[in-house]
């Protein structure tokens, strides 16, 4: 159950916002969804698996590349057996399609065809091409100092990609800007739901 943190306000039914409209706040989970650590349906592939625990909508599809399933490497380090996630195996290289997968998902189950996101990097490649296998039209906004490697693999997976003058802070209150002219925000930060 989603609500506004500063007025108890429900997330809405319909639409997409990444903030309360009645005062401003922002979403977080009033309570969170049950966690098992026994896969529902081990025939999804990876972090489907355990659909019930990422609180989506019960008709929310299924938007995956194959992300999940990264092996743990053990080994010892710092005097003591650790395991490392190779979480680069995920299809664009990062943890980021985790989050990327669920949130596209959520867009679909509201009806959204196109988003804007803001990101330096991982988040912005990964929401383009989760996007991309969704059909959503995507612009990913970027500071212009990021990394042309991870601009051109936005771009590669099919996003606009709109590099933006100053700070990072920048890029995400022009995202923020276009969301309250009406824009669907895809923001790893704002929505709870990923």
């Amino acid at each position: 159950f989603i609500t506004c943190t500063n007025c108890q306000t429900p997330y809405p039914q319909e639409g997409v916002p990444y903030r309360c409209p009645a005062c401003s706040g922002i979403y977080d989970y009033a309570t969170w969804p049950e966690y098992e650590i026994t896969p529902r349906d081990a025939n999804l592939p990876g972090i489907w698996r355990y659909r019930p625990a990422l609180g989506l909508p019960a008709d929310a599809p299924v938007v995956s590349l194959g992300e999940g399933n990264t092996p743990l490497v053990w080994t010892e380090a710092f005097g003591r057996q650790v395991a490392f996630k190779c979480e680069y195996i995920n299809p664009t290289g990062s943890f980021k399609d985790r989050g990327a997968a669920t949130m596209v998902s959520f867009l679909l189950s509201r009806g959204v065809s196109e988003a804007v996101e803001d990101s330096s990097g991982n988040a912005g490649a990964a929401f383009a091409a989760y996007a991309a296998r969704a059909g959503i039209k995507a612009r990913v906004f970027v500071p212009d100092y990021a990394s042309g490697p991870k601009r051109d693999q936005i771009a590669a997976y099919g996003a606009e990609v709109v590099r933006v003058q100053g700070p990072r802070s920048a890029t995400a209150e022009k995202v923020r800007s276009l969301a309250d002219s009406g824009c669907t925000y895809a923001s790893h930060v704002y929505l709870p739901q990923v």
